[in-house]
């Protein structure tokens, strides 16, 4: 039977299967007179279908879907990286701590070189995740290239990406963030200059800040490198001390366009 739109947790006598919901975190690591910034970015599916004889859950994931930012966080200049790097743990723990979760992890190694990368690749929860932390370098020009450990980004696309979604209202920044209203004007002061090559580049005003943007932009171009599979969700029963227990496979259905 087919539900669609289906908020929160199910209500179709099977109350305890909660709804698999994807979020990847975006963290833009700034060198000393940067800020360091993490956007979360939440994604439910577009429709599900709940198989009742087997209490079977299975999602379907939008093309251009609609994304949440129920977190944004911008540390203090000189804040050190390890304390970055445990409380992004602390966040990635929390998620993973609903099993229905999809959670990954898009970094901005650019600047700050590898020994910075490889403290956040050191601590337990980060390393538990599946299929693990993805370094993004930020270049110039349009070009994505897939490296060893995740991709060479051209500035310009990790930027659109972010503009575009809020232009056309799929970029959903809760207001009551402190960081909402700087967001915000952090796109507004974003600038793009064609090159001799015809090539866009986007740079920030003198003066501003870009750690916001660029946080909210790995995150959601690392969600469009899901695939658009669906997971299939499974109740099995009551287990010890009457805790609900759950399984799942993996279900093909199609790469994102």
């Amino acid at each position: 039977m087919p539900l669609t739109d289906v908020p929160g947790r199910l209500n179709h006598g099977f109350d305890n299967i909660p709804i698999p919901t994807r979020y990847t975190l975006g963290l833009d690591l700034g060198k000393m007179s940067d800020f360091s910034a993490l956007a979360i970015a939440e994604e439910r599916p577009e429709r599900t279908d709940l198989i009742l004889g087997k209490a079977r859950l299975v999602p379907y994931w939008a093309d251009d879907p609609s994304y949440d930012l129920p977190w944004l966080q911008r540390w203090p200049l000189r804040t050190p990286y390890q304390v970055i790097a445990e409380e992004v743990a602390k966040r990635v723990a929390v998620l993973c701590g609903n099993t229905a979760n999809e959670v990954s992890l898009y970094v901005d190694g650019t600047g700050v070189g590898t020994a910075v990368v490889e403290i956040l690749r050191q601590q337990e929860a980060i390393r538990l995740l599946y299929p693990g932390m993805k370094t993004i370098t930020i270049t110039a020009g349009r070009e994505v290239t897939r490296v060893a450990d995740g991709w060479h980004v051209a500035k310009g696309e990790l930027v659109s990406v972010a503009q575009v979604a809020l232009q056309q209202g799929r970029l959903n920044v809760a207001p009551s963030l402190p960081e909402a209203r700087t967001l915000r004007d952090e796109l507004g002061t974003f600038e793009v200059t064609l090159t001799e090559a015809a090539n866009a580049t986007f740079s920030h005003r003198d003066g501003k800040h870009d750690d916001l943007v660029l946080a909210t932009a790995l995150a959601l171009w690392g969600a469009r490198q899901r695939p658009n599979y669906s997971y299939t969700f499974s109740y099995l029963g009551q287990g010890r001390g009457d805790i609900p227990q759950y399984g799942g496979g993996v279900r093909p259905y199609g790469p994102r366009r």
